[in-house]
């Protein structure tokens, strides 16, 4: 028995090396930005975030995305459309999860969003001899 516990102990050692050598070394953070264009605008200051498998991946991408807000002013019904990336699908969901729109009369229905991730270039920096 301790034989077969030393075999499979030692098969799993031989994998570990391997399957970390897959992950990357390090992740340089980018400035990137995130923008919304919607014919109905959230009331409050959103925590938008980079999905990080796409940043790692370094993928830029957006997503259509058609909504009902209801009478409360929260995102009902959310259906994700043309997506680039099904990365960047469960992120757009989750953006218009968390999004509050003013209280309304009643529920409006079919509204549309395109969210678009992308990464900023830096500055472009010049210099100069004297």
């Amino acid at each position: 028995m301790k034989l077969i516990h030393a075999i499979l102990g030692a098969g799993a050692a031989s994998l570990l090396p391997s399957a970390l050598a897959q992950e990357p070394a390090s992740f340089e953070a980018r400035p990137f930005a995130i923008s919304i264009s919607s014919e109905v605008r959230p009331v409050a200051e959103l925590d938008l975030r980079y999905p990080a498998q796409a940043g790692m991946q370094g993928l830029e991408g957006s997503c259509d995305v058609t909504f009902a807000v209801s009478p409360t002013g929260e995102a009902d019904a959310i259906r994700v459309g043309v997506c680039s990336s099904e990365v960047f699908r469960r992120a757009a969901k989750t953006t218009v999860e968390q999004m509050r729109f003013a209280p309304r009369a009643k529920a409006l229905d079919g509204a549309n969003m395109k969210i678009n991730w992308a990464f900023e270039e830096p500055a472009l920096q010049t210099a100069s001899l004297d």
